[in-house]
């Protein structure tokens, strides 16, 4: 069992429902507040606050998966008929997804988990214990859930009360949403805590706050119209000079199975396969059927995503975070080379001929976080939603867009972050001169399959462009730069307004 604090260890107990099936991929963990036992004792209120906590096991969800394939690093080639399902992952490729088969991003189960929360924190006649703080951090989890949406559906009810009937976005900008995310935050900060300890592991801290901030005011012109460069350079800055956190020496210190260690990352997810499973299955989605034989893994592979053939050529071959593909001659454990289901030796290539009809063992494979050896398909490591070198990214463009005059600096601090991957580090690895395109590759090449490629692709105005097997580039109108409601969501409240060219 991991070293976490108890009010998170709370989350793991939570009541939860287990993905377990390759087709079906909706289900979600659920939280129960028991109300009847809510109130008598300090102890039990702490211990009601976890299912809020709960809510992050749904960051990483079979729709946030979805969500990367609309983007140039991430794809779901079909393989005969091992992945088509009906063409649903080619269209998300060519960003030709319709509302009834898109991306699910649609977390207002986990807004009302928290508001519930919050409810009976705000009712209750027991004296709580900071209860200040904890109502910081529960309001700090529901502004992340709706920075969530903002940033993937745009315009959504804005909730802060239980049992307040069926929501509306009439009238409800995307702008609207914005503002609460940025009122929520700037209300809370102050009242949140500064340690980075075992205690705060998991936590929403004053540092996870900031960041988000940075993440809100950095998408600001994205959101709103109107671009917040200075607001998002003071948020990065107040993280930095807090001296909480590093650039970990060895990168993959930040994906290891125990990597509660590390001093990199912000806010985290604290997965466990016993305790606290979302759907962070990566390998298995990605891997050949054959892989789980070199790390013994005790679960099926099914051989699916990959990812796109020019995003991997992009790497430099002697940066290390290239080494997050797998590609080439795989291995069993005693060393003899693994077969295909043809007898073949099992070679991996990063590139595909046919999108739609890809070979089984075409495309490289997800290799990020480090895989357990005799590990499931739930994995234990824990998943950095925040980095430190975001922060770090994030100040070095906000700099670049503020004034070319800013130029050598912050090309020093993307080098900064970009040295630690290079043994040797030489002069021909140094970025000479800083522009909007390289610093969107380094992005790609530091993130890569963190949840922020679309996310960044739209704010540097390349979401739209073509890549490999997009041919096409996106209606000028840049509808498909927003997802649409859940088309369930709206035929369960019609009260709800689709967003335009749904």
């Amino acid at each position: 069992m991991k070293n976490i604090n108890k009010l998170v260890f709370a989350t793991l107990l939570a009541t939860s429902v287990f993905s377990t099936s390759c087709t079906d991929l909706d289900e979600r963990l659920y939280s129960v507040i028991p109300q009847d036992e809510f109130g008598t004792t300090t102890e039990e209120m702490n211990a009601l606050i976890g299912p809020a906590y709960g809510t992050l096991v749904n960051w990483v969800n079979d729709q946030f998966w979805y969500a990367q394939v609309s983007s140039d690093e991430y794809m779901i080639p079909a393989r005969g008929l091992d992945w088509l399902s009906g063409g649903i992952y080619l269209r998300y490729q060519r960003h030709e997804w319709r509302a009834e088969e898109c991306p699910n991003l649609w977390h207002f189960t986990d807004v009302t988990t928290i508001n519930k929360t919050l409810n009976l924190l705000e009712t209750t006649t027991v004296v709580v214990q900071d209860k200040e703080r904890i109502m910081a951090e529960l309001r700090g989890l529901r502004a992340l859930w709706y920075f969530v949406m903002l940033d993937g559906i745009g315009s959504v009810p804005i909730v802060t009360k239980y049992e307040e009937g069926l929501p509306t976005n009439k009238d409800v900008t995307r702008k609207d949403v914005y503002d609460f995310v940025e009122e929520e935050l700037l209300a809370i900060k102050d009242q949140l805590t500064e340690e980075v300890s075992t205690t705060t592991y998991g936590k929403f801290t004053k540092w996870a706050c900031y960041t988000l901030m940075a993440k809100l005011y950095i998408n600001a012109e994205v959101y709103t119209g109107t671009p917040q460069w200075e607001k998002a350079l003071d948020c990065c800055n107040k993280v930095i000079e807090g001296g909480k956190y590093i650039l970990e020496p060895d990168i993959n210190t930040n994906f290891k199975v125990k990597n509660e260690g590390s001093k990199e990352n912000i806010l985290i997810v604290p997965y466990d396969y016993n305790y606290f499973r979302g759907y962070f299955i990566p390998y298995q989605m990605s891997w050949h059927y054959s892989s789980n034989k070199t790390f013994d893994f005790d679960c099926d592979c099914w051989n699916g995503p990959c990812a796109v053939p020019g995003f991997v050529h992009k790497y430099d071959d002697d940066d290390v975070r290239k080494k997050w593909f797998m590609y080439g001659q795989q291995y069993g454990p005693s060393g003899e080379k693994l077969k295909d289901r043809n007898g073949n030796d099992l070679n991996i290539t990063i590139d595909i001929v046919d999108f739609e009809n890809a070979t089984e063992v075409e495309g490289a494979r997800l290799y990020k976080w480090e895989p357990e050896k005799g590990g499931h398909n739930h994995l234990n490591n824990d998943f950095a939603i925040f980095r430190y070198s975001d922060i770090l990214l994030m100040k070095a463009e906000c700099m670049l867009r503020i004034s070319d005059a800013n130029e050598p600096e912050a090309r020093a601090i993307v080098n900064e972050v970009r040295s630690r991957n290079f043994n040797p580090w030489t002069e021909d690895k140094e970025i000479k001169k800083l522009t909007l395109e390289n610093l969107l590759d380094e992005r790609g090449f530091e993130f890569v399959f963190e949840g922020w490629r679309r996310n960044d692709q739209i704010r540097f105005g390349t979401f739209g462009d073509t890549w490999d097997f997009k041919p096409n580039k996106d209606d000028p109108d840049k509808h498909t730069w927003v997802f649409p409601i859940p088309l369930a969501e709206i035929q369960k409240n019609p009260s709800l307004v689709q967003n335009k060219g749904y």
